[in-house]
């Protein structure tokens, strides 16, 4: 919309849209619910759910027919909205605070190329970096849009409609008052509603409403520059690269050499103490202190093996020698990650499964699935890793929701348990999950009766929401039998 053009009616519900949006987020997000999603302490479950179906009905509303629908913005959607609806059904924080971000991206990833906004196809990884760029200005750089917008009434017909509007509200206050005054005189009742309207007025605290208002009016600005920029945009112009020279390969060899080198030593004492099971007094604990341990630090290895495969095959990826040596890094690096699994089962075998081992777990899986197209990567340099890579990120991560962890977590505990295999059950840190371990704490129950386990049944079935945003079927689900 330009200076001179008047705004639709469309554009006019972005007023009450970005109010209503506003007010959502505050009561949905205040602070100190922010701080505890991001801690993976609690915070809002079904408001989540809430907020996302209301950001997004709101989305395809204004864009109405001119959305730009395809396969793959379609899957964002449809993952971002069946995340937030597991933010309401399943109980685990930790696991709602990954949603959350990965709701947020998908969410922005759509809603750019479904307008048209983006320059980048959502096929080119490109379109990450473009689009946290393009959220920034949408959310900052059209909040003078509503000002424009009523400006806009200034010119012609419209300005003399808003000051009819205008004369006849001053005109009737006078009368208003009066009239009121004497309905109030005359009936009891009628005047009881004005003398609670009086106390209600008189119970305000200033200061604390002056700080509401101006909130609310930040968000509510921020969220109409957002629809107002995603909607009225004009698609930007695909920028035209000169075609990249491929760069000399002597360094990228090099770097591949001397990786694999390492990683190869490093392997082949895997074999020897690790997958042998070889024990050795020279280390600090004997074999099992040292099979127990490492794994984190070995998933991040696998990471950055991962990046530099990547940079490797896109950077200089026709050169035989670097094809070679990044498919010997993949074989490697898959070696290492094997020794992570392999650390991180015997450490859940000794010490039990958790939510975070539960996680490690999966980021381990999702690791193995990212090098086996890194390799495909490697030697068809035509193949779009991006796409694959965000897709089977986002459908394994609903996945791993929809498994419900805190229920499978319990579930391993208290049967390792009971088969003999753990030597003890933290209760504590599994009453301090979901409700959702409330079958599996009551089987253990069953099994051992104890008087402290039967503390933490009672305080999980009594667990509440503190407002009708944190509420998840996980807390209703499952009451006292």
């Amino acid at each position: 919309m330009t200076e001179l053009t008047r705004p639709s009616a469309r554009q006019w519900l972005l007023f009450p849209a970005a109010l209503a949006l506003s007010l959502l987020w505050r009561e949905v997000f205040p602070l100190v619910s922010l701080v505890d999603l991001a801690a993976g302490l609690g915070g809002p479950a079904l408001g989540i759910t809430a907020f996302t179906a209301a950001i997004w009905a709101a989305v395809l509303l204004f864009l109405g027919k001119g959305a730009r629908w395809s396969a793959y913005n379609a899957f964002l959607a449809a993952g971002a909205l069946l995340l937030a609806l597991c933010c309401a059904v399943y109980g685990d924080a930790s696991v709602r605070a990954v949603n959350c971000l990965l709701i947020l991206c998908a969410s922005a990833l759509a809603f750019f190329s479904l307008s048209g906004v983006s320059a980048r196809a959502l096929t080119d990884a490109r379109c990450a970096s473009e689009a946290a760029l393009l959220s920034l200005r949408a959310l900052f750089t059209r909040w003078g849009a509503p000002f424009r917008m009523l400006s806009a009434l200034r010119r012609g017909e419209g300005r003399g409609r808003l000051t009819g509007v205008l004369v006849g509200a001053l005109c009737a206050l006078p009368v208003l008052l009066l009239c009121g005054s004497l309905l109030a005189s005359a009936d009891a009742v009628f005047s009881g509603v004005f003398d609670a309207a009086a106390e209600w007025l008189l119970g305000i605290d200033a200061l604390s409403a002056l700080f509401r208002a101006l909130d609310t009016l930040f968000y509510a600005l921020c969220f109409f520059s957002a629809l107002y920029f995603v909607t009225t945009q004009p698609p930007e112009p695909a920028e035209e690269r000169p075609a990249r020279e491929e760069p000399p390969a002597a360094p990228y060899v090099t770097a591949l050499t001397l990786l694999c080198a390492l990683y190869a030593l490093f392997a082949a004492v895997q074999f020897e103490y690790l997958f042998g099971g070889a024990e050795t007094a020279a280390m600090e604990g004997g074999w099992a202190e040292y099979a127990r341990s490492g794994f984190s630090q070995l998933v991040l290895v696998t990471a950055v093996n991962l990046c530099a495969l990547l940079l490797c095959a896109l950077r200089c990826g026709r050169c035989r020698a670097v094809r070679a040596l990044c498919l010997l890094l993949a074989s490697l690096t898959a070696v290492i990650l094997a020794s992570a699994f392999w650390r991180m089962r015997l450490y859940i075998l000794a010490y039990g499964l958790s939510v975070l081992r539960a996680m490690t777990l999966w980021a381990m899986a999702f690791i193995l699935c990212c090098l086996a197209l890194a390799c495909v990567k490697v030697l068809r340099p035509s193949f779009r890793f991006w796409p694959w890579f965000a897709a089977i990120g986002l459908a394994g991560w609903i996945a791993f929701n929809l498994a419900n962890v805190d229920a499978r977590v319990a579930d391993w505990n208290v049967d390792a348990y009971l088969s003999g295999g753990l030597e003890t059950v933290d209760c504590e840190y599994l009453a301090g999950l979901s409700p959702d371990v409330l079958p599996a704490l009551r089987r253990l129950s069953a099994a051992e009766p104890d008087a402290r386990l039967s503390e933490l049944i009672a305080s999980l079935e009594s667990r509440s929401p503190g407002a009708w945003s944190e509420w998840s079927l996980s807390l209703s689900r499952y009451g006292r039998d």
